[in-house]
């Protein structure tokens, strides 16, 4: 029979229902969110947040949107200033894993670390190498990234039926 000491560290959880949409929900980003980044970033709680909230004002409905030719209504409602708040806030994060990467990449090509790519790393490597029409800058780099994660973050709330 097991004891109650092995259960010590769940107090408040132990016979209580819990969400498990949410649960898989936090798994699946955060699956997603280490094939993208890497290691775990100190920053990748704060991000996801970000963008949930980022998704929800989108999928939302704003009078801003039936008159947007009228400025002031987006300043009235306030909606403007927390989009570029939080713009602010996703791109400080994104520029501090960028700059991350492009640090741990020279440390492995100087051949201090193991390599192990992820999708920063090979956005990283395009941008040095590739041949393209148009210069793809870090702001584009981190456009990819946004994207990609903001719609993970949608496809597995889908699948799971979470409401985020």
């Amino acid at each position: 029979m097991a004891s109650t000491d092995q259960f010590s560290h769940y107090p408040h959880s132990f016979g209580s229902p819990i969400n498990l949409s949410r649960k898989i929900f936090t798994l699946t980003y955060g699956i997603t969110a280490r094939a993208a980044f890497g290691e775990k970033s100190r920053d990748q709680e704060a991000f996801r947040s970000l963008v949930e909230e980022a998704v929800k004002l989108a999928a939302g409905f704003s009078i801003a949107d039936m008159f947007p030719s009228v400025k002031m209504i987006s300043l009235i409602t306030g909606m403007q200033p927390t989009l570029e708040e939080m713009h602010r806030r996703i791109d400080q994060i994104l520029e501090k894993i960028v700059n991350e990467h492009k640090k741990r990449k020279g440390t492995i090509e100087t051949g201090m670390e193991e390599a192990e790519e992820d999708l920063v790393d090979v956005l990283l490597k395009f941008q040095k190498h590739g041949d393209l029409q148009f210069p793809f800058t870090d702001n584009g780099l981190k456009a990819v990234i946004l994207i990609s994660d903001s719609h993970d973050l949608q496809s597995s709330s889908v699948s799971t039926g979470t409401n985020i």
